[in-house]
């Protein structure tokens, strides 16, 4: 009897195996990443409600790329974050620079523009980072 119930716990044990070890399908992103289709990202939700890019623009200086993005504090405190200009070239790489994040600390209702100008003549495009200090 004890070899029944050793044999018929075995086949249910082999049973949810099989079961929960067949073919597994990742399921495939039908929309690009954020960095491919939006020019700001937060990098913390939170700082969506508190900072405002309210403009962004790039023009070019002979053969560089001039970002500046205006930044306003929507919040009635103080917001301390971080921001980040990425300049990518013509296949979406990131192009290396000596910027990296750089503060942001603003007041209740404060405006502030940053302006960038990329290293390299391959920029041909930019993205926007912001994210909480720290």
């Amino acid at each position: 009897m004890n070899n029944n119930i050793f044999k018929s716990l075995l086949l249910v044990f082999c049973a949810i195996i099989i079961g929960c070890g067949g073919a597994y399908r990742a399921t495939k992103i039908n929309h690009p990443i954020l960095e491919e289709r939006e020019y700001i990202i937060y990098k913390n939700v939170s700082l969506k409600a508190s900072i405002a890019v309210i403009e962004h623009e790039s023009i070019e200086i002979g053969n560089l790329i001039k970002v500046r993005a205006k930044f306003k504090n929507m919040l009635a405190k103080q917001v301390n974050a971080e921001v980040k200009i990425k300049f990518l070239d013509l296949s979406g790489y990131e192009i290396n620079d000596n910027w990296g994040w750089q503060p942001l600390i603003m007041e209740s209702g404060e405006i502030k523009i940053l302006e960038r100008i990329a290293t390299s003549p391959k920029a041909c495009d930019y993205r926007i980072l912001i994210q909480l200090a720290g």
